[in-house]
C-alpha cells in the first residue's frame, strides 16, 4: 500500500532516465505544496526510502533540494520535517516577490500582444469556473507567468517561482477561510486591463498592491492560527 509521498499515479520505481533524486523530490514536494503533509510533520527518510524502493542516499538529497527551496527544515540528530511559516515570514516572502515580479513586468510588457492578453483573460475566465482549490492555485500562478513570461529572464522567473511555491501551501488557507477568490478574480483583471492597454506603471502598482493584500490576509489567517 502506498503511502502518502507518492502519489497515485507515480510508480514505485522511478523510469528511467530520470535520476531518482529528482523523482523523489518532486513526489515529496507535491505532497507538501498539495497540503498532503502539514507544516511541523515529520518526513521520515526510513519510510520514505522504502516507498520508493531506494537506499536513504537519494531521499536525503531530496531532502537537501526541498530545503533549499524553503519547504523542508533539516536538523541534525532531528531529522527533516515540514517547514511552517510565521506571519512575518509570508509578509517577507510576498515583498520579495512583488520587488523581483513587477520588475519582470517591466521587462515583459514591451513585448507582450493582443494574443497573449487574450490567453490570460481566458485563464482568468477559466479560473472563475473553478471550484478545486488546487486547481485554482493552479490557474492563478499561469495568470502571474505568462505575464511575465517574455521579460526572457529564465533565473528571474525561476526565482519567482520558487517564492511562489513556498507561499502557495499556505495561500490555500485563504480560499478555504475567506472571499480571497473573488478578490483575487477582481485583482487581476484590474491587472490586465492596464497590462493589455501597454501601462507598466499601473500594472506594477496593482501587482504591488495584490500581492500586498494577500500578505497581509495571509499574514492575519497564520496569526489566528497561532
Amino acid at each position: 500500500m502506498k503511502t502518502i509521498y507518492l502519489p497515485a499515479d507515480t510508480p514505485a520505481t522511478p523510469p528511467a532516465p530520470r535520476p531518482r533524486v529528482d523523482v523523489i523530490a518532486d513526489a515529496l514536494r507535491h505532497a507538501i505544496v498539495s497540503g498532503t503533509v502539514a507544516p511541523g510533520e515529520p518526513l521520515r527518510q526510513d519510510a520514505i526510502a522504502a516507498d520508493f524502493g531506494v537506499s536513504h542516499i537519494p531521499v536525503r538529497e531530496a531532502l537537501r533540494h526541498l530545503a533549499a527551496e524553503g519547504l523542508v527544515t533539516l536538523k541534525r540528530n532531528h531529522g527533516a520535517t515540514v517547514r511552517g511559516m510565521s506571519p512575518d515570514e509570508a509578509l517577507e516572502l510576498l515583498e520579495i516577490r512583488g520587488t523581483l515580479e513587477t520588475q519582470a513586468l517591466r521587462w515583459a510588457l514591451p513585448k507582450s500582444d493582443p494574443a497573449l492578453c487574450d490567453e490570460a483573460a481566458h485563464l482568468l475566465d477559466e479560473a472563475e469556473r473553478l471550484e478545486d482549490p488546487s486547481a485554482w492555485l493552479s490557474i492563478n500562478w499561469r495568470f502571474h507567468r505568462l505575464l511575465t513570461d517574455r521579460a526572457a529572464r529564465p533565473r528571474l522567473l525561476e526565482i519567482i517561482e520558487g517564492l511562489d511555491r513556498q507561499i502557495e501551501r499556505f495561500v490555500r488557507l485563504l480560499l478555504t477561510r475567506s472571499d480571497y477568490r473573488f478578490q483575487a478574480q477582481a485583482e487581476h483583471r484590474a491587472i490586465l486591463a492596464a497590462y493589455r492597454v501597454g501601462n507598466a506603471a499601473a500594472v506594477c502598482s496593482l501587482t504591488e498592491q495584490h500581492l500586498a493584500e494577500t500578505a497581509r490576509l495571509l499574514a492575519d489567517c497564520l496569526a489566528a492560527r497561532g
